[in-house]
């Protein structure tokens, strides 16, 4: 289900800082770059300080289909773009294409999609029999809790002479203390 994706990605783009319009979606309105009504396969919008997300539902059977509506929400984000960067500040751009009908000529359309990096970069997620896959892969989104937080330990010396070296650490500092043992090396030996 669609709603299970948006549900994924809002509990992602919050942990990595991304805001989300009242509604959760874009809408332009009176803008010369789209003239048009609001995109009709809108499912989510987000954005940070350096970046947009929209995320579009790519219901088709045929790559044709596919390409057509993906290159109409490509400029749909790209007129929004244009308008945060105004101001003078570079946004980017990653469009993610949600896909809940998969069959092989579409397998080969996510391949020649990802790799166009016109206007924007764009992510594709599909519908898998274990439910949605590949939205690790939307780049600004990939790394958030991919890893459990670090504790920190305490490091406890094993021996006398880490000790004095963590001592001599503290009180010189990093740089006095590389170069007195610099000095005590003959490197021309």
């Amino acid at each position: 289900m669609i709603s299970d994706l948006i549900n994924i990605l809002h509990e992602r783009v919050q942990a990595a800082g991304f805001r989300s319009p009242e509604g959760g979606k874009l809408l332009l309105s009176n803008d010369e770059n789209w003239p048009d009504a609001a995109l009709e396969n809108q499912l989510f919008y987000c954005y940070s300080d350096f970046a947009s997300i929209l995320v579009v539902d790519i219901s088709s059977d045929t790559s044709a289909e596919a390409l057509k509506l993906t290159k109409r929400s490509e400029t749909y984000l790209d007129a929004a773009l244009i308008q945060r960067e105004k101001n003078g500040s570079v946004i980017d751009g990653y469009l993610v294409l949600a896909m809940t009908k998969m069959n092989d000529s579409l397998k080969s359309f996510i391949v020649e999609i990802e790799k166009d990096t016109r206007f924007v970069r764009k992510h594709v997620v599909f519908q898998g029999e274990h439910g949605w896959e590949r939205y690790q892969r939307i780049t600004p989104l990939g790394l958030v809790n991919a890893q459990p937080e670090a504790q920190l330990t305490e490091f406890i010396p094993d021996s006398i002479e880490s000790s004095q070296l963590l001592e001599s650490l503290s009180k010189l500092g990093s740089t006095p203390l590389a170069r007195l043992h610099g000095q005590e090396w003959n490197l021309n030996e």
